[in-house]
């Protein structure tokens, strides 16, 4: 079994990390969903799973500046 709190991240191949960005997109394309549907447990659930892809993604590297715009496209939102 996994340590949730790894000390040294394993470094991460550029696929790896398409691949994260791509599961964080999708877990927030569904989160917005459940919050549309009234489905308030399962959007906080997958809140909670964006967030520990988004902590994957920042410790791989991988940053997205509020002042950018940048998370808005990562984390689904809707315009």
């Amino acid at each position: 079994m996994h340590d949730a709190a790894e000390a040294t991240p394993t470094p991460k191949s550029e696929e790896e990390l398409k691949e994260l960005v791509s599961l964080a997109r999708l877990v927030a394309y569904a989160r917005e969903n459940a919050r549309d549907l009234n489905a308030e447990f399962s959007a906080y659930c997958l809140d909670l799973a964006l967030g520990a892809l988004l902590q994957d993604l920042d410790r791989s590297g991988v940053s997205f500046s509020h002042e950018s715009g940048q998370d808005a496209y990562l984390l689904g939102t809707r315009h």
